[in-house]
């Protein structure tokens, strides 16, 4: 049929009785639009399956997907909403979105930490769950002419491979009290439990006892014991820049000392840059340790003044960059794209990094060189950066290719295989594909940081839904926003990383910050090398001890219930209002005081 326009009305019409006939059968049915490569686009409409669990399931098999798709999104005939209704979208960090606009566009991008969104809309409230290729999507919350369009986007064209299993999304419907985001939280984190993917901490003390003194400590990333300039170039031995040693391990032990003098009695230390070439400068390599930094000799005593402290002390080491000055380098270790090309790292300490392939580090000698790192007396959980701060990636390197999946699969058994050897293992954001073996995250994503720094309109506020899902499983900071929140903003920006005036701060401190944290049930973090910064950090945990008892239970419920009001309830029954209004709240005949908060705990 060579006619498009005769093409495009048969189209209309086959969709169009597709949903008559769903009517009448009482089924429900979704819209699947695919935009293909030439610009155009497919609709089909698709019958959903009721399930034992009470699921409606939407399944598109990997087969019907056409080779030029590039992007799928998927809308079933509940989830249509427009201006006026009443309810909001939800995302999986907690952006919440009311029907409000005509037009407007919220892209996530690859910004997923987890695989679930909902609506709620009038009476109706559901949550999707991706259960295929929930590694291939992004989420989008559009507005156009008034009628909105939320959908998972599965980024086809991105995959790098053919589909490798079907797309499968199942929808529950919430009602009564779960009628609402944080019914959502709890309806996936009861998900993940029943299928043992993750244990409360609680749960998991026996087996990881230390967990219980990490719940109430301040994390202190040593930043980098050393570093480099970066310079955008591939080096070799002959012409790599030397080692600066930032806070050498001498250095290192009178720091910590120093934060113990101060009064911050429990600290979970990690020490960063202390590998061969400092911070970011040879990986995969990890050894010898540079003399410049104090060498092994001078590691395992600032190893070992940690713990004579009290404190805990864990290692940052990275499976992800690859540089070739690197003493084990080969192009082997890449990860490489479709058309056999190296996938870029960016530009670090070490210079140019090519992303390596965590599959073939682990079937090489990446056992071992844990083994080693564990050797040097560090204990507790293990960090291993970026895991969780993006989506697994992909290896097409025809000698040890990887989709998503596989690769997921991968750094999963490298988590598990720290918290074997180490007692525990950490990442950086919270991407949930690796969610059962994390104990922490530096942060959970920078979602609060980009709302605050340039407003999205569609979006009216993000509320703590990963951590409704995780609180009291995987200790967390709610964003990169308040990281080191008490120093500041950076004193001087166009300072190299390498250098430690990197991380000197204006000590111009914002209420927001320090109330967020206690908002979102987060642990204050800080990433440093100064010594200045021991006031800084004594202020947040001084800020952190009021509220941190409540790090080791599940959290049960948050709501605005007055604009820029809101409530957080424990599952123990404690409750924290927040009020980042300039006027006090009162609540229950309590008082809170602007750009505060109080502690309700549950006395019975």
């Amino acid at each position: 049929m060579k006619n498009p326009m005769i093409k495009r009305l048969l189209l209309i019409f086959a969709t169009n009785l597709t949903a008559f006939c769903a009517i009448c059968t009482g089924s429900e049915s979704a819209t699947v639009s695919i935009t293909l490569k030439d610009g155009g686009i497919q609709e089909k409409r698709v019958e959903l399956k009721k399930m034992e669990d009470g699921a409606l399931r939407f399944v598109f098999p990997k087969e019907d997907i056409p080779a030029n798709a590039v992007n799928l999104d998927v809308v079933p005939d509940f989830a249509k909403a427009k201006k006026g209704d009443s309810g909001y979208w939800v995302f999986p960090r907690g952006e919440i979105g009311s029907f409000k606009l005509d037009d407007g566009l919220y892209y996530g991008g690859i910004k997923y930490p987890m695989p679930f969104y909902g609506m709620k809309i009038n009476d109706k409230t559901f949550i999707g769950i991706i259960k295929g290729l929930s590694n291939e999507f992004s989420m989008y919350a559009g507005a156009k002419r008034g009628i909105y369009k939320v959908t998972p986007r599965f980024k086809i064209s991105k995959i790098d491979f053919a589909p490798y299993e079907d797309i499968i999304i199942d929808y529950y419907f919430l009602e009564g009290r779960d009628a609402n985001y944080s019914g959502m939280g709890r309806f996936y984190r009861k998900y993940q439990m029943d299928r043992g993917v993750v244990k409360p901490i609680r749960e998991r003390l026996k087996e990881q006892p230390h967990l219980e003194y990490m719940a109430k400590s301040i994390p202190v990333r040593i930043q980098y014991h050393g570093s480099k300039e970066r310079v955008k170039k591939d080096f070799t031995k002959e012409d790599e820049l030397p080692v600066i040693p930032v806070l050498p391990f001498d250095k290192s032990i009178e720091f910590v000392k120093a934060m113990k003098k101060a009064g911050i009695n429990e600290v979970s230390v990690c020490s960063a840059g202390w590998q061969s070439g400092g911070y970011d400068g040879r990986f995969p390599q990890l050894f010898p340790i540079d003399d410049v930094l104090g060498g092994e000799k001078g590691l395992r005593e600032f190893i070992s003044e940690c713990k004579k402290l009290g404190y805990l002390i864990s290692a940052h080491t990275n499976s992800t960059d690859c540089y070739r000055v690197a003493d084990i380098y080969s192009d082997d270790l890449l990860a490489l794209t479709p058309d056999g090309k190296h996938k870029s790292g960016g530009v670090w300490s070490g210079g140019i990094a090519r992303q390596l392939c965590a599959k073939r580090i682990w079937q090489l000698c990446l056992r071992e060189q844990l083994k080693q790192v564990r050797d040097l007396g560090f204990e507790g959980s293990h960090y291993v950066d970026v895991f969780s701060a993006i989506p697994p990636y992909t290896c097409c390197n025809k000698n040890h290719p990887a989709n998503r999946k596989e690769m997921a699969q991968v750094q999963n058994e490298i988590l598990a295989y720290c918290k074997k050897i180490f007692g525990g293992a950490s990442s950086e954001c919270g991407y949930d594909h690796v969610a059962g073996n994390l104990d922490y995250v530096n942060y959970v994503s920078t979602s609060i940081k980009s709302q605050v720094e340039k407003p999205n309109p569609m979006v009216d506020y993000i509320a703590p839904v990963w951590e409704i899902v995780y609180h009291g499983i995987i200790l967390a900071t709610p964003d990169r926003l308040v990281q080191n929140h008490t120093r500041g903003a950076r004193k001087y920006p166009d300072v190299d990383s390498g250098k430690l005036e990197f991380m000197i701060g204006d000590g111009i401190t914002n209420p927001m910050h320090s109330l967020k944290l206690v908002e979102f049930g987060g642990r204050p973090i800080f990433y440093t090398s100064n010594f200045d910064d021991i006031k800084y950090i004594k202020k947040a945990y001084d800020e952190f001890l009021p509220v941190r008892h409540l790090q080791l239970e599940l959290m049960d419920s948050h709501e605005r219930i007055a604009e820029n009001v809101f409530v957080t309830t424990y599952a123990n029954g404690a409750k924290i209002v927040s009020n980042y209004s300039d006027k006090e709240f009162l609540y229950d005949g309590k008082s809170v005081k602007p750009m505060g908060y109080i502690l309700l705990e549950n006395k019975n």
